[in-house]
């Protein structure tokens, strides 16, 4: 029994295998990642990935599903809470989860894997649950939700160039991140 690591219950191997995939595809697409290489992350063997998850785009498409957890819950819920005081609360969690920036690198590569009709229907279906939660916020129309999500898109892409890191030795990136 020497050397044997303890079991880890299902939930908990899924939540690692998550995590690992995060950094994998946040980094190289869904045609780049390896599944070789989260299952060696995680110490699980290939096959034992495969049972958690049947294929490369299925382990995808569950890392994007719960990125959108994460924005409906840290930002979403929050800015519903605080009813008319939405929107400076929705803006203080989204600078917030753009400080980790394999989410924000996540989110593009699922915009970038459109091409596939399944991933391409998560994230319509995902950025109009989005776009419809904002509207429905008082203070907001559809107009106000539209800028909304389109300065937050901006600054995704912003956290992804790593702006906030430049920003201390390269002015023009201290003077964008700060205009608009």
């Amino acid at each position: 029994m020497e050397g044997r690591r303890p079991r880890v219950d299902a939930s908990r191997r899924r939540e690692q295998i998550l995590e690992a995939a995060l950094a994998e595809f946040s980094q190289k697409g869904l045609h780049g990642g390896s599944t070789v290489t989260i299952a060696q992350q995680v110490g699980i063997s290939h096959p034992n990935l495969f049972r958690l998850f049947s294929t490369k785009k299925e382990l995808f498409l569950a890392v994007l599903v719960r990125l959108f957890e994460t924005i409906d819950r840290e930002m979403l819920r929050r800015g519903s809470d605080a009813g008319a005081d939405s929107m400076p609360v929705m803006m203080d969690a989204w600078f917030g989860l753009m400080a980790d920036r394999e989410m924000m690198l996540m989110m593009l590569q699922g915009y970038a894997a459109c091409e596939d009709p399944n991933i391409r229907d998560l994230m319509a279906r995902s950025t109009r649950e989005i776009f419809e939660k904002v509207e429905a916020m008082p203070g907001f129309d559809a107009d106000q939700a539209h800028s909304f999500i389109a300065e937050g898109m901006l600054y995704m892409v912003s956290a992804a160039m790593d702006l906030p890191g430049r920003a201390e030795r390269e002015p023009w990136a201290e003077r964008f991140l700060a205009s608009g």
